[in-house]
């Protein structure tokens, strides 16, 4: 049996939920905003008076959205009757399910002070045992429906109380049978004849419009919902920048300091020049961030609170109720949605201290923005030792550091090392490779093959059932790893990826997606990105019980122009690195994305026709290694 302490406790957080955020008390005649949320009509009035006495509007106390008043100001509002049976509900609830848990309750019929074990749900009253059966002989309350209170306190019987007839506004007599839809107003039997005939007045039964304008919300729920995913995955990429920065700013520090102690005295008066240009740059750059984090969570919070609001009033409110509150709630949704998710400009994931040559009085500069530089490049057009004829897929490997190039005109993958030394060839036909653990995995157009790092051949999968081989049509063109260390391949004819186990390449997966999976990278969080060359567009894709479901789009553009081809696709803490052309060669670059897909900068430019990229193991992971079709670009960052 419940203690009083345990259904306490529960009513007590239930209660919670039913509370005024300025009094905190129980709702008392809740007014509802165009907002949705929710106040006391004393508690609106005495807000109103004290800081907005006079103005025609205010804003919401909760999330500051402003609102006009009707003429006759707070009392014009309208009343939440939803709320209002919600909390009758609650109340009547609480106290049956409550009452007598320490002490004896009393039956409400007789005088003979008998315990109450049961309540009638229709009379409202706690009777004892002899009363419950003269209640159910009586022919008014034969069928009254009776449950012991242990059950209701057991929570195995809801109370609820009955929605009383809801009472025409002009007509005290009359009862809100009607709905008028010129009006957006819940009429009486009189007023389709005095006030709101045809054919002027569109006037349908009660029932017939909470039906359809139930329907006509629900069909708005689905894009509410992801537009609050959208906002869900932004605050995500703020937060994620906002860890960068932070690191970013710290090793900015260090090395300022670092440089500064070389010089002692001699320079510390332009250590400190660099690091207040450091602490105003970080100051500025938060701040952009926290006002970007604030906006994300109140459109967040609107549209969150909107959803519940109306799937909580369309669900569950009594016709009459939710028809007085349909005209704001669909108001609201309608203002809603659509709303694109705000985006940010303009983020640098900066300050970065970049050291002078010569040690004097001049220690440097603060980088606000990435500052990348080609080190070194290798390779030229051709089939020989150290040339390329298509270099389209490229990887990079640790221990010794090496870097895998898919030649796929000349049929071999090439190994080298970071210098572009070749150390050894796989002669198969290659459309990518990445290194998984100590081995190759190459993207052959039919089949995935797995090699040694000396390139010793380990063993081959298919990405098809064994009794599909040969009937269905592959082209695998893509390949990565998840963070987990299972395989991903991509199928350019079926537009899926697969799933595949690392160590004997068996399917885990099938998982089909919207664009062309011509080029593959894997984020940390384990979402996969997805570059469609033709298309011109990059998708980053959750990946959840085998399934693909699309969280950001990039659309990238070269000087204000959408950019014809998307190629390789990298990332790291920062974020996504994606190479893009016009279609026109010695045109690409090299664009930066934070993890919400929103740009950063631009890394390079004027590459001849970059596809595959990737990050070596050299310089901590600071190089960017671009497949550039006839040689291999190494560029680091400054």
């Amino acid at each position: 049996m419940a203690t009083a302490t345990s259904v306490g406790s529960a009513f007590k957080k239930i209660g919670t939920h039913l509370e005024c955020s300025i009094c905190t008390e129980i709702y008392k005649q809740p007014k509802i905003l165009t907002c949705l949320h929710n106040f006391c009509k004393e508690c609106l009035v005495k807000y109103r008076d004290g800081t907005y006495r006079g103005s025609p509007q205010i804003p919401c106390p909760v999330c500051r959205q402003e609102m006009v008043l009707p003429q006759s100001g707070i009392q014009g509002l309208k009343t939440n009757f939803h709320l209002v049976a919600l909390i009758e509900e609650f109340e009547l609830q609480e106290k049956v399910a409550c009452s007598g848990l320490n002490s004896k309750l009393l039956c409400e019929t007789c005088d003979e002070d008998n315990e109450a074990l049961y309540h009638c749900l229709d009379c409202g009253m706690n009777i004892c045992t002899s009363c419950r059966k003269a209640h159910l002989r009586f022919t008014v309350s034969a069928n009254h429906a009776v449950a012991t209170l242990n059950d209701i306190r057991q929570g195995k019987v809801n109370l609820t109380k009955q929605p009383a007839q809801s009472k025409c506004h002009k007509h005290k007599e009359g009862i809100t049978q009607f709905y008028c839809k010129t009006c957006d107003e819940l009429i009486c039997q009189v007023c389709t004849v005095l006030d709101h005939s045809k054919p002027d007045h569109d006037i349908i039964d009660i029932g017939k419009a909470s039906k359809e304008f139930r329907q006509s919300l629900e069909k708005g729920f689905p894009a509410v919902e992801k537009e609050i995913k959208g906002l869900e995955v932004s605050l995500q990429g703020v937060a994620a920048s906002k860890k960068v920065l932070n690191d970013n700013t710290t090793e900015a520090r260090k090395k300022v300091q670092d440089r500064a102690a070389e010089g002692k005295a001699k320079i510390n008066a332009e250590e400190k020049r660099l690091l207040d240009e450091i602490t105003t740059q970080e100051h500025e750059q938060n701040k952009r961030l926290v006002e970007h984090e604030k906006t994300l969570s109140n459109s967040l919070q609107r549209k969150k609170h909107c959803l519940q609001t109306s799937q909580e009033v369309t669900r569950n409110a009594s016709d009459s109720h939710f028809l007085s509150l349909h005209p704001v709630i669909s108001k609201d949704m309608d203002k809603l949605r659509g709303q694109p998710t705000p985006k940010m400009a303009g983020l640098k994931l900066h300050p970065v201290f970049v050291k002078s040559k010569k040690l004097d009085i001049d220690l440097g500069k603060v980088m606000v923005e990435d500052t990348w530089e080609i080190g070194h490049s290798f390779g030229k057009k051709g089939s020989g030792k150290g040339e390329f004829e298509s270099a389209r897929g490229i990887a990079a490997a640790a221990d010794p550091d090496e870097i895998a190039v898919a030649d796929w005109k000349n049929d071999r993958v090439v190994i080298c090392n970071n210098q572009g030394q070749t150390k050894n060839t796989i002669p198969i036909d290659p459309n990518d490779v990445v290194a998984v653990s100590n081995q190759w995995v190459c993207a052959h157009p039919s089949k995935m093959m797995v090699y040694h790092r000396d390139t010793t051949h380990k063993f081959d999968f298919r990405t098809v059932p064994e009794d599909e081989v040969g009937k269905t049509v592959v082209q695998l063109v893509s390949v990565a790893v998840m963070p987990n260390g299972n395989i991903i391949a991509g199928d350019k004819v079926r537009k899926v990826l697969t799933e595949h186990n690392p160590r004997n390449g068996d399917i885990l997966h099938t998982m089909p997606v919207k664009i062309t999976p011509d080029f593959l990278a894997v984020l940390s969080n384990g979402w996969i990105v997805i570059s469609d060359k033709e298309q011109g567009l990059v998708e980053t894709v959750k990946v959840s019980n085998g399934n693909a479901v699309t969280v950001s789009t990039i659309q990238p553009t070269i000087d204000g122009k959408p950019a014809k081809y998307c190629g390789g696709v990298c990332s790291n803490s920062s974020g996504i690195y994606l190479a893009v052309v016009t279609g026109k060669v010695h045109t690409g670059h090299i664009h930066h994305y934070n993890c919400a897909c929103q740009f950063v900068s631009c890394v390079a430019q004027g590459l001849y026709d970059p596809c595959g990229i990737t990050f070596t193991a050299a310089d901590g992971g600071q190089q960017l290694a671009v497949a550039d079709w006839h040689s291999v670009k190494i560029y680091h960052k400054v």
